[in-house]
């Protein structure tokens, strides 16, 4: 992992969001490396879930805090981060579990693996989503950035016909959060 540096030159404003973004990445960094080395039987809850690391929810908390204030700049940052995560860049990016055509056992292992990776990415992104996306009535959001919330929620909502994986409890438990993200943002909105 490279270092990340913030110019100490910026604006307050800037220099705390950027602060406190690279400290969420970086504790998000650490979380997902943590899941890539547990076994895979084990749910992604167990590692990722409120209350489990006081320093992780301590980082989300601040960015909800910090969204009254810069909402959509918080939101676009955080979608940057989750494509960049995904290794998409464009809009067309639909969420489908990765299967090998090969009957190799390490092949099919690492695609679990990075199916697991995947899946504690989009946990870790929807819980900051369901905590950020409470300021909406503080703050007015463009409403380009609340569809694209609205759609990558709806596509882990699609049924996986077939797939009988070590993560579909993980794929459950991602779209239950995705759906409460739908909850926080049609409460708020």
């Amino acid at each position: 992992m490279l270092p990340i540096n913030v110019d100490p030159d910026s604006k307050p404003g800037e220099y705390v969001l950027k602060s406190l973004f690279v400290n969420f990445t970086t504790q998000a960094e650490r979380k997902i490396r943590i899941i890539m080395a547990e076994p895979l039987e084990k749910p992604l809850t167990k590692s990722l879930q409120r209350g489990e690391d006081p320093q992780f929810d301590q980082v989300i908390s601040s960015m909800s805090s910090l969204s009254e204030y810069c909402l959509p700049s918080i939101l676009r940052t955080l979608f940057d981060w989750y494509k960049r995560q995904n290794g998409i860049e464009d809009e067309s990016h639909e969420y489908r579990p990765r299967t090998s055509t090969k009957s190799k056992s390490d092949e099919q292992q690492r695609d679990y693996l990075m199916e697991r990776r995947d899946l504690a990415i989009d946990f870790i992104f929807s819980l900051v989503l369901i905590e950020v996306l409470k300021q909406i009535p503080l703050h007015p959001v463009i409403d380009g950035l609340v569809h694209d919330v609205i759609n990558l929620a709806f596509k882990h909502f699609k049924y996986k016909e077939g797939y009988l994986g070590p993560n579909t409890g993980n794929m459950h438990i991602v779209a239950d959060l995705y759906a409460e993200v739908i909850g926080v943002l049609a409460q708020a909105k």
